[in-house]
């Protein structure tokens, strides 16, 4: 790949102003729900979703919404036109009329207006007989649990449906694990186990072991935008989707090409600006159900969720089950692991990556241990199925292994800085799964963090009810392999120039940094850079825009790209001045010639005027781009061996670590966050200031769950603070002043990233709550293995301390 030495026009490491500042500064960026005004004729869309979290419907009499005037169609589960078992998860009707969590579509309404399509929806009666349901991890760990479900099939009355395709996808039979067999849970769907060394002959070693049990709560995105979908319908039969989710051509367009049986040249999919995402948009759902309505009546269709939607309707977060043993030498070098992971993955799920294999990643990238044993497995309940979040499960399952990181540091009476140091992999060394490591900074971020807030220094107390206390931790996450990126670039006479991409541009500036890269590998101002983004009929392909992948994949295929029209820009100017390419060299306008009497050309010079006659037109032509098409896929990965063990399964890893004080009110249980330091190993970064809004954004997302967001259900299983008034993010009173926070950049290029970047913006959600629940116990001596860590929990933990305290005396 291309360096950045010796540029005269360099935007790598720079912070220009973004290339979508004016449309969203001035309000004429368009999002997905600004088309309403645009597209005539738009019917609207309703969902009636089961009240309760498992049932059996007894009656659904459709009649009197039938009748209303302005009512198009009401469709069912037996008034489907498609197949049923190709929707999304989260959009899928009951089967034979059993509902499996609150919030199931059991009827979709589309009419004339909003207005009119709520009144059907009111008019729907509904009977149903309610069914016992499990709610939490534990609950489904049951060996013999209240509800059974088969994700795959999305039945709940028990029965396990062999002749389904996904049926089973996931279950390691041949490999013994504490997750399937005799005497396990029926709802355990999928387990994946890794040994590497001898782990049992390597805790009777050891001179200090550690353990503990935690669990984590369910989180949503809460973005801002409200998921959003306007389907039109053309004369040709082909359709245009105008949507809020992610990946145009790789999720969208191949969901409705796949669930529809259409041609790919039928389906045209348009994304307009996003309003935050954090894997959130990943599951097309609202553009699924446009789709199917527009299909079967030809019509234009327009849905948008609400609030209370986006809670019981979409994919969350998943809750991680962890049990965490390290065997340690007494001069703190980590010799043996165990590590159990449960995902609760909700009601139904035909992603069959989730068997806790994801989240458990982080378990295995950050420290060097010879002995490893980890179990992991997914479990479904009568819940809303789940999707990506950012972090994708790492911040959950790394909990446990940071928080006795931090625990085996207390025992041994080290700093959990020298700790860490003393296990964390090093450049060229192998993760646990045996995949070679090149790119890892953690260690440099730890110790910035650390000495940010003077770590090592106990924090002053005032003698008032509010305890301080500090902590730190880190944390690691990998890249999905998956999918490829493609980009073009086009160099016009003028030496203005079109990147065409397809990545998602979900407010994180990923336009600006592909204007970067490609102004800085044709050395041209920035300003001549024209990014046009997010239409199938016109941008190139990309899979997605998740795991952090964007900068790396699509940043790699626009950097081929432009260097695609350097070398055809060469090409033209050798034939013309008659020397071999090898001798030519481009710069932004110019291009600089060794060996010849022409020293410098002025590439505009090189485009002809179009010949009306069409004689001549044999070189550059005005108007006539020079173009070039990047591709860029992955390596391959390697399968897993029956030991869990791979050479290469992610692309990289992506590392953070962060350092807090906390202040704790030993009366009631609150917690504020005094100061933190977050730091990211960002490989190098191509815009630093967009870097340190990812941090302080990851960062303060981070702090907010683990300390406040908790999802309530009632006791029909159905969440009662599905609203923002009721389920709290962070506000400008939650978080730190400026002062006493610190975000922190220290980069270790990635070989084979642009420039050397990779992504970062998930790896810094991952150690706030283990150093949140660090600072905790220093301040008032109480270790939370659970997270939200609300001001009742965190009360509750102090007095079973007092209570213990008490006893003892």
């Amino acid at each position: 790949m291309s360096t950045n030495e010796n540029r005269t026009t360099n935007y790598i490491g720079k912070t220009p102003i973004r290339v979508d500042a004016y449309d969203k500064a001035t309000g004429k960026g368009l999002f997905a729900s600004d088309y309403y005004k645009y597209i005539p004729d738009l019917l609207h869309v309703k969902i009636l979703r089961s009240p309760v979290a498992h049932c059996k419907i007894t009656k659904l009499d459709l009649s009197k919404a039938e009748a209303m005037p302005g009512v198009e169609r009401i469709f069912t589960a037996e008034r489907s036109p498609f197949h049923m078992e190709r929707l999304p998860e989260s959009v899928r009707f009951p089967i034979d009329g059993e509902c499996i969590w609150a919030g199931q579509p059991i009827a979709i309404v589309a009419a004339e207006t909003l207005e009119l399509a709520e009144d059907a929806i009111e008019a729907i009666e509904l009977e149903y007989e309610q069914l016992p349901h499990i709610l939490t991890v534990h609950e489904a760990l049951d060996p013999n649990p209240k509800s059974v479900i088969d994700p795959f099939s999305g039945r709940g009355d028990g029965v396990i449906d062999a002749s389904n395709p996904w049926a089973g996808i996931g279950r390691l039979e041949e490999v013994e694990s504490k997750f399937s067999g005799p005497g396990t849970s029926p709802n355990i769907v999928g387990n994946y186990v890794l040994d590497k060394g001898d782990v049992n002959k390597a805790f009777e070693e050891a001179d200090v072991i550690v353990e503990r049990e935690f669990c984590t709560g369910r989180r949503y995105h809460t973005h801002l935008e409200m998921a959003t979908a306007i389907c039109t319908y053309n004369t040709d039969d082909s359709i245009t989707m105008y949507g809020s989710g992610c990946g145009i051509h790789g999720v969208i367009k191949a969901a409705i090409v796949n669930i529809f049986d259409m041609p790919e040249t039928k389906v045209r999919t348009i994304q307009p600006y996003i309003g935050g995402s954090f894997g959130g948009r990943l599951t097309p759902y609202a553009e699924i159900l446009c789709a199917l309505i527009t299909l079967y009546l030809k019509k234009n269709c327009a849905y948008q969720y609400t609030r209370e939607e986006q809670f019981t309707g979409a994919p969350s977060a998943w809750p991680v089950l962890s049990r965490v043993k390290f065997g340690a030498t007494k001069d703190g070098r980590v010799i043996a692991q165990d590590y159990d992971c449960i995902e609760e993955i909700g009601a139904i799920q035909n992603n069959v990556s989730y068997t806790g294999r994801l989240s458990s990643s982080g378990a295995v990238c950050v420290y060097d241990i010879d002995n490893i044993h980890m179990d992991t497995a997914a479990t479904v309940t009568n819940t809303m199925p789940v999707g990506p979040f950012r972090g994708l499960g790492c911040p959950e399952s790394e909990f446990g292994m940071e928080a006795m990181m931090n625990e085996l540091a207390d025992e041994l009476g080290m700093s959990p800085v020298e700790v860490r140091a003393k296990n964390f992999i090093k450049k060229g060394g192998y993760s646990g799964y045996g995949e070679l490591v090149t790119s890892i900074g953690v260690e440099k971020c730890l110790r910035a963090c650390a000495d940010a807030i003077d770590l090592e220094t106990p924090s002053v107390q005032d003698g008032s009810v509010w305890k301080k206390g500090k902590g730190c931790a880190v944390g690691g996450k990998q890249n999905t392999p998956l999918g490829r990126a493609e980009a073009v670039v086009r160099y016009y006479s003028d030496a203005s120039v079109e990147v065409l991409i397809s990545c998602d541009e979900n407010g994180m500036g990923a336009s600006t940094v592909m204007a970067q890269i490609a102004a800085t590998v044709l050395e041209l101002p920035i300003e001549n850079i024209k990014v046009i983004k997010g239409d199938s009929l016109v941008t190139p392909y990309d899979n997605y825009s998740a795991s952090s992948r964007t900068t790396y994949t699509t940043g790699n295929a626009v950097m081929i790209a432009a260097e695609q029209v350097k070398d055809k820009l060469q090409e033209e100017v050798a034939r013309s001045v008659g020397v071999h390419k090898s001798k030519v060299s481009i710069h932004g306008t110019v291009a600089k010639i060794l060996g010849s009497d022409i020293q410098e050309v002025v590439i505009s010079t090189l485009f002809e005027n179009i010949s009306p006659y069409g004689q001549g037109n044999w070189g550059l032509m005005r108007f006539s781009p020079v173009e070039g098409h990047g591709v860029f896929c992955p390596a391959p990965i390697r399968s897993w061996g029956k030991d869990g063990l791979t050479k290469r399964m992610w692309n990289w890893y992506q590392y953070a670590a962060c350092a807090v004080e906390v202040a704790v009110n030993e009366e009631t249980g609150e917690v504020k966050l005094v100061q933190a330091a977050c730091s990211a190993d960002t490989g190098n970064p191509i815009n630093p200031k967009m870097v340190e809004g990812q941090i302080e954004g990851g960062s303060i997302m981070a702090s907010s769950f683990v300390l406040q967001e908790e999802v309530i259900y009632d006791e029909n299983g159905a969440i009662v603070n599905s609203s923002m008034s009721d389920y709290r993010i962070a506000d400008t009173l939650f978080v730190p002043k400026n002062e006493n926070f610190h975000s922190l950049i220290n980069p270790d290029p990635l070989p084979d990233g642009p420039f050397g970047a990779k992504g970062m913006a998930e790896s810094v959600m991952i150690p706030f709550p283990p150093a949140i629940a660090q600072g905790i116990y220093q301040a008032v001596g109480v270790r939370p293995t659970y997270f939200p860590m609300t001001a009742e929990y965190i009360l509750s933990l102090i007095k079973e301390k007092k209570a213990k305290e008490m006893n003892e005396k």
